[in-house]
C-alpha cells in the first residue's frame, strides 16, 4: 500500500470533515495549517501525523470523496450487469440504473456538502502525482456514468451517435456536480426530490427528438 493510501486508511473521518468544512468556507489558499489545527482541536504536530502538508490534506479529501462515489457507482453498475446476464435489459432496468446512480450521487453530496465543495475546486493546487491519481478516479467514475447513459439511450433511442451519448453524459455530470453551489435540503426539498427532478429533466430532454419521452417508471 502506498503512503497516500495508508494516510487515507488511517486519517479519521472527523478530521477530514472538519478540515473540509473550513476549506469550503475560507478557500484552499485562505486556510492555513494553524487554522486547521484550531478547527480540529489538535496540535500542528498532531495534524502532521495524518498528513504532511495542506496539499496532502486536499488530496486526502479528494481521494476519499471520489473513491466513495466510485465504489457506490461500480456496485450499482455491477449489479445491473449481473441482472442483464440473466435476461436482456429492458426499459425498467436501464432507467433504474440511471436513477440509482443519480440517487447515490445526490445523496453523497447532500451528506458531504463541504467535501463536495472542496472536490469541485479541482486538482490545481495538487502535485502532479496526486492530481493524476484523482484524475484517474474521476475518469473511472465518469466511465460508469457514461455507460449508464449509453445503456439508457440504446433502449430508448437506439442508433444515437456515440458523440451524442458522450455529450449527454457530460451534461448529466454537470447537472449533478453543481448542485453543491445552490442546493440546501432545508430550503429546496429532499435529496429524493432533487433526484426526481434531475432524472426527469435529463431523460425527457435526452429523448426530446424521440417518439418516447415518458420514462418515469
Amino acid at each position: 500500500m502506498s503512503a497516500p493510501a495508508r494516510q487515507v486508511a488511517h486519517c479519521p473521518d472527523d478530521i477530514l470533515s472538519q478540515c473540509a468544512a473550513l476549506m469550503a468556507r475560507q478557500g484552499y489558499h485562505g486556510t492555513s495549517m494553524r487554522d486547521l489545527a484550531r478547527t480540529t482541536g489538535r496540535s500542528l504536530s498532531g495534524l502532521y501525523h495524518h498528513f504532511a502538508s495542506k496539499e496532502d490534506l486536499l488530496y486526502l479529501i479528494n481521494e476519499r470523496g471520489f473513491s466513495s462515489l466510485l465504489s457506490n457507482a461500480e456496485r450499482l453498475r455491477d449489479a445491473y450487469r449481473a441482472e442483464v446476464r440473466r435476461r436482456p435489459a429492458g426499459t425498467s432496468e436501464v432507467a433504474g440504473l440511471l436513477r440509482d446512480l443519480i440517487t447515490a450521487h445526490v445523496d453523497y453530496f447532500s451528506r458531504h456538502r463541504s467535501e463536495m465543495r472542496v472536490l469541485m475546486l479541482g486538482t490545481q493546487p495538487m502535485s502532479p502525482a496526486h492530481g493524476e491519481a484523482v484524475r484517474r478516479l474521476k475518469q473511472r467514475y465518469s466511465d460508469v456514468l457514461s455507460y449508464a447513459v449509453s445503456e439508457y439511450m440504446a433502449v430508448y433511442a437506439p442508433g444515437t451517435a456515440r458523440s451524442e451519448v458522450e455529450r449527454k453524459a457530460w451534461l448529466l455530470f454537470g447537472m449533478m456536480n453543481w448542485v453543491f453551489g445552490w442546493y440546501a435540503v432545508d430550503e429546496l426539498g429532499s435529496p429524493r426530490d432533487l433526484t426526481t427532478d434531475i432524472f426527469g429533466i435529463f431523460t425527457q430532454g435526452c429523448l426530446a427528438s424521440s417518439p418516447v419521452v415518458t420514462t418515469s417508471e
